[in-house]
């Protein structure tokens, strides 16, 4: 009916269920190749299925020895079709349903996989795990993200005490179990874009956590817990509503190399943070700070610093010139910053340098024999 109607649209058509078929033999290929080879590897990515072929489970021999399963990108629609068949894959320790459409509550069969150590569902339209995910005792590396509607973790993952990376972002979760707190071997936390307006207690109890992401929530303080992370390295707490920063809870901080707080409500920066002299990567943009300390220049690893969009912010510290490695400074949609410190000249690895307002005219004014210095030094300078 479609190439009666209009031949192109069918011609299309055509060619769509065409290339289906052969996913599918490709497919079906890579089932066959993993059987005749012993692997226990395969890769379905991006076939088109709209099932889990049977046949993963229909061989004796692969059912047993298959580890690893690939199954992203695809058109999964139904978790208990699929785990009817992902079930009898007693063996699977990595397993990824990634970018599918499945919806709903994933079904307790998936329970039934207990080897699994990697496990990947994002991209799906999932409302909640089951309570079986209890049996995943052996999970290092889980991720749901943009689910957009999973308000709750079931309080079975206290079970998931090797569990080192978590991906939770995107959902519309509000905190996270009592249970999470024994994820004490968690490096890697995503919470980002979620509904938390505080970070969770748990999160005080990991003390191999390397690195955090809350940014997107509607967290309003940075919480004496953290102190306890003395990994951490990274923290990203953007897009929030942070007012200000504790100076008590700066020294429990050493090891950070990059810390974002842009998008706050901040309107002052206490000199205690230019103790944290592994910082590498600072972002400030955003908020309503006025000025930076003096002791900026005790940052002695940082490359980057931001500070875009402060409407009030209107002075950089002298001391600016003593950060040898900064490589890339941001003070954009300032229009308080009429001027730089002469220092600035003193920045040999500067090589971006923006100061532009926004508006019809830059009103930053820098002598012209320093921006030509830094220009002869390779430095990209524009809204000077």
């Amino acid at each position: 009916r479609q190439r009666a109607m209009c031949p192109r649209l069918g011609d299309a058509y055509a060619r769509t269920e065409r290339a289906t078929i052969v996913k599918e033999e490709v497919a079906f290929y890579r089932i066959k190749k993993a059987v005749d080879k012993g692997l226990d590897t395969v890769d379905l990515a991006g076939c088109s299925f709209p099932f889990v072929p049977d046949e993963l489970r229909q061989v004796p021999s692969l059912a047993s020895t298959l580890v690893d399963l690939n199954l992203a990108r695809n058109q999964l629609f139904s978790t208990d079709a699929a785990f009817a068949v992902l079930k009898d894959l007693v063996n699977l320790k990595r397993l990824s349903l990634a970018n599918n459409f499945l919806n709903g509550k994933l079904s307790e069969e998936a329970g039934r996989l207990v080897r699994l150590e990697e496990l990947d569902l994002d991209g799906n339209q999932l409302t909640e795990l089951p309570e079986s995910c209890e049996n995943w005792s052996e999970l290092r590396v889980f991720s749901c993200g943009g689910n957009k509607m999973i308000t709750a973790l079931p309080e079975g993952v206290e079970h998931w005490t090797k569990l080192e990376m978590c991906n939770l972002r995107e959902n519309a979760l509000t905190t996270l179990p009592a249970g999470a707190s024994k994820w004490t071997k968690m490096k890697r936390l995503f919470i980002g874009s979620n509904k938390f307006a505080e970070i969770p207690d748990a999160v005080g109890r990991m003390p191999e956590l390397s690195e955090l992401d809350a940014r997107g929530n509607e967290v309003t303080e940075i919480p004496m817990c953290l102190a306890a992370c003395e990994k951490l390295e990274h923290l990203n707490l953007g897009r929030n509503k942070i007012a200000a920063i504790p100076e008590t809870l700066i020294s429990g901080f050493a090891n950070l190399r990059e810390l974002y707080l842009y998008m706050n409500k901040l309107e002052s920066v206490p000199s205690a943070l230019t103790s944290l002299t592994c910082l590498s990567k600072l972002s400030l943009s955003k908020n309503n700070i006025k000025s930076l300390p003096e002791t900026l220049g005790n940052l002695s690893h940082l490359e980057e610093l931001y500070v875009n969009g402060n409407s009030k912010f209107s002075a950089l510290p002298q001391s600016l010139g003593q950060l040898k490695l900064l490589r890339s400074l941001a003070a954009r949609a300032c229009p308080k910053l009429k001027s730089l410190p002469a220092s600035v000249s003193s920045l040999e690895s500067l090589i971006d340098l923006d100061l532009r307002t926004g508006g019809k005219k830059d009103v930053c004014k820098v002598p012209q024999d320093v921006v030509d210095g830094l220009v002869g030094n390779k430095c990209r300078v524009v809204g000077a």
